[in-house]
Parts: C-alpha cells; structure tokens; sequence
C-alpha cells in the first residue's frame, strides 16, 4: 500500500435537524433541577473542548435522571434515520456518551466535531436570549474551507439539535447563559456499547424505572 494518499474534495449539503419539544416547559424544569443537583454532587469539571463547567463524558451512566432525555434523544434518531436517510429504518442506535454544560458570560467552545460517531445531538434546556449560537462549519483560510457557507443555530428552550458528527461545530464567547446536554449517537446495540463500557471500566448499571419519572417529578 502507498504511504500516502491524494485528496480531493467533494462539496456536499448536509443536514442539521432541530425540533422544539411540544411539552418542553414542564421537562426543562425536571432537566434543569437534575443538572444543578449534579452538578452540586460533581462540581469537578472535564477538559474539552469546552470552555465552561460540563459533567463527565457517561454522566447518563452515573446518573439515571437523565435516561427521559436519552429516550427522547433515540427516539428522533430513529425518526430521523428511517424518514432521511436510505435503509434508516433498519437501524439500532444507542448514546455513548453524554454530559451536561453550563456556560457563563464569555465562555465558550474551540471548533471540533464528533467524529467517530455517527450523530451527535444538543439539547437546550435554560438558555438567555442573546446567548451565543451553535456554528457549524465556518470559514477558514486554509485552501479548503475557504469557501463554506456557515450555519448559524440560535439555542431556544427546548431544542433539540441533531446532525451528522463529522460537522464541525464551535460556539463563541457567550454574552448570556447556556445550560444544554449533548450527545454522542453511534450504531449497534445498546448491550454491545455498554459491554464496551464495562471494559473501559465504567459503571453501566441503569434504573430502569425512570422511562416517566420526569412527568410524575
């Protein structure tokens, strides 16, 4: 095999989808009181790309509160696969990783996507009008992104944002606050991904008596 490769490049319209949860209100105050409650519990944060306070990258394995997020999130992934993307409708998803953030004035996010994943997702739970957006794919002077047409997404209280993981992505000093919780997406079985989980030594144990807990919280 050769050492190396020519590359060329081949411009392609790729989707970002987005939904407002039609009963968002009541779940955003269930959300928002499980993010700063562990938060009070695991006030560390991770290293990032993410220059604000966020949990650590199985916060859904550490705590099954957000398991009604997680549902939700696999739900429109299924939705999603079968309604836009050829043989989508055969297809078993499952969240990997998930953590919640919590961003102050001027903090913000380096450029990055989520490869090797296959979607990752965003949900916005308590954001100020004003906050910074979401930029997918913004312009850079280095002879191939020179040219890109950027998408700006402005978060709203009950979004959920969902696109394919290799778009790059960045988020600007913010001049209001932002309390989200993304998502890595990947295809396979939700028994093979935690079989992969316990090899790397995390807790996978889950309550499964949370499918409705945040409508009776």
């Amino acid at each position: 095999m050769s050492s190396a490769f020519e590359i060329q490049y081949v411009p392609k319209q790729m989707a970002v989808f987005t939904t407002i949860l039609e009963d968002h209100v009541q779940f955003n105050k269930y959300m928002k009181d499980v993010i700063l409650n562990h938060r009070r519990e695991n006030p560390a944060t991770t290293k990032s790309n993410v220059k604000a306070w966020h949990s650590s990258w199985v916060t859904h394995q550490q705590n099954p509160n957000f398991q009604p997020l997680v549902d939700l999130t696999l739900n429109a992934c299924n939705f999603i696969a079968a309604g836009y993307y050829e043989g989508g409708d055969t297809i078993e998803y499952n969240v990997i990783n998930l953590w919640a953030m919590m961003y102050e004035d001027t903090e913000w996010t380096k450029k990055h996507s989520h490869f090797p994943s296959d979607f990752a997702a965003c949900y916005y739970v308590d954001v100020e009008p004003g906050c910074a957006p979401v930029i997918f794919e913004s312009v850079e002077k280095d002879g191939v992104n020179d040219n890109n047409q950027p998408l700006t997404l402005q978060p709203q209280n009950g979004m959920l944002a969902i696109w394919p993981a290799i778009l790059h992505h960045e988020v600007p000093p913010t001049k209001g606050r932002r309390m989200c919780v993304s998502m890595n997406i990947e295809k396979g079985s939700r028994s093979t991904h935690q079989e992969k989980q316990k090899e790397m030594g995390y807790n996978i144990e889950r309550n499964k008596s949370t499918e409705n807990i945040w409508k009776t919280s």
